[in-house]
C-alpha cells in the first residue's frame, strides 16, 4: 500500500473555466499558495476492481465514476511516458478537510491520489508530470503537488497535458498566512466541476481570461516575487471579485456567496483601513473567506476570525507541498 499526504491550495489568480472539458485544460493560468493544512491522506494498492472509500464522507456512485474517469485518464496519460495498469485500485481517503465549501478539498484529494500513483510507477516522474495526473481528477490539484506557490500554465495545443503546474517559489520564499473563516459548512449544490463547463455562458468570461493570459498572471507573479503586499492585495482582489462575477452572470448563474461572506469584507476592509493592517481577501467556490496576511497582520486577523460567531475557523501558513508518508 502507497500513502501521499496533500493539503489545499488557495487561488491567488483563480481557474474558473476550461478550454477542454474532460482533460480538465484551464482556460486561464492561475497561481496559488499551497496551505501547509488541514491534509488529506490517501492510500491506494493494486487491485481488481476499483474501490474507493472515505473515512469522512459517504463515497457516492457520483464519486466513484469520477475517481474511475480520473484513472482512466491518468492511465492514458501514462501510455505516452511508462505504460501502467492504474484503472483499478483499491483507494483509500482519510480527510481532515470539510468537502465543498470553498476549501479546496478536491485539489488536496486529487493531488495526494496522483502523487501515490507516481509512487506506483516504474519511472522517476517529474512533479510536472505528476501535476497533470492530479488534473485530471480537478484542475487546480495540479498546485497543490508543488510546496509554496504553484501556478499552471496553458500550452498552446488541447492534448491531455496541455495545462502543467510549475513552481513560482517554495515554501521558503514568503511566509503568508491564511486565516479561513468558514460560515457554513453546508455542501454546496452545485461543485466546482459542474460549474466549470457553463463559465463560457458569461458575457465578461472571454475578458476576464484575456485579461489574466496577457497581464494579470505576471503580475500577481511578480507580486510575489518581489514579496509587495500591497500589490498582490490589488491583483488578487481584484480577480477573485471578476470570477464570482463570471459566476454570477453565467447560464445558470452561480451565486456561491452568501450575506456572511459579505459582512466579513465589509468589516475588513474597514479594519485594515483602519489599521493600516496588510491583509487581502478571496474566496474560492464557496462562502468561505480567506483572509491573507503577513506576520505584521496576523494576531489581529487571528482574533477577528476567532470572534465571529457560528463560523469555523481553520489556521494555515504556506505549505510543503504532496508528499509520500
Amino acid at each position: 500500500m502507497i500513502t501521499a499526504r496533500s493539503t489545499p491550495n488557495i487561488a491567488l489568480i483563480k481557474y474558473w473555466g476550461n478550454r477542454h472539458d474532460e482533460f480538465r485544460l484551464c482556460a486561464n493560468e492561475n497561481l496559488a499558495m499551497t496551505l501547509d493544512g488541514p491534509h488529506v491522506d490517501v492510500s491506494i494498492e493494486l487491485a481488481e476492481t476499483l474501490s474507493v472509500t472515505s473515512a469522512n464522507k459517504e463515497m457516492t456512485e457520483k464519486d466513484t465514476v469520477r475517481f474511475q474517469k480520473t484513472l482512466n485518464l491518468i492511465e492514458v496519460y501514462l501510455a505516452t511516458i511508462a505504460p501502467t495498469e492504474v484503472s483499478n485500485l483499491t483507494i483509500t481517503i482519510d480527510s481532515q478537510i470539510p468537502p465543498s465549501i470553498g476549501l479546496a478539498s478536491s485539489a488536496a484529494v486529487f493531488s495526494a491520489l496522483a502523487k501515490a500513483v507516481s509512487g506506483l510507477v516504474d519511472a522517476d516522474l517529474t512533479d510536472e508530470q505528476i501535476s497533470v495526473m492530479a488534473r485530471l481528477g480537478s484542475g487546480s490539484a495540479a498546485r497543490s503537488i508543488f510546496g509554496g506557490y504553484g501556478a499552471v500554465r496553458n500550452e498552446e495545443n488541447l492534448f491531455i497535458d496541455g495545462s502543467k503546474g510549475w513552481q513560482v517559489a517554495d515554501e521558503h520564499h514568503w511566509n503568508l498566512h491564511d486565516i479561513i473563516i468558514v460560515p457554513s459548512t453546508e455542501e454546496k449544490k452545485v461543485g466546482s466541476s459542474e460549474g466549470h463547463p457553463k463559465a463560457w455562458t458569461s458575457p465578461d468570461f472571454a475578458k476576464r481570461v484575456e485579461d489574466i493570459n496577457n497581464h494579470r498572471q505576471q503580475e500577481c507573479i511578480d507580486a510575489l516575487l518581489a514579496k509587495d503586499f500591497e500589490k498582490l492585495q490589488a491583483v488578487v482582489e481584484e480577480d477573485c471579485m471578476e470570477m464570482h462575477h463570471c459566476m454570477q452572470t453565467q447560464d445558470p448563474p452561480l451565486n456561491y456567496l452568501s450575506d456572511e461572506t459579505y459582512r466579513i469584507l465589509d468589516e475588513v476592509k474597514s479594519m485594515r483601513k483602519a489599521d493600516h493592517l496588510p491583509v487581502l481577501y478571496t474566496m474560492d467556490a464557496g462562502p468561505t473567506v480567506h483572509l491573507f496576511c503577513t506576520d505584521e497582520a496576523k494576531e489581529r486577523i487571528t482574533e477577528y476570525a476567532h470572534a465571529q460567531e457560528s463560523c469555523k475557523v481553520f489556521e494555515a501558513s504556506v505549505g510543503q507541498g504532496a508528499y509520500l508518508v
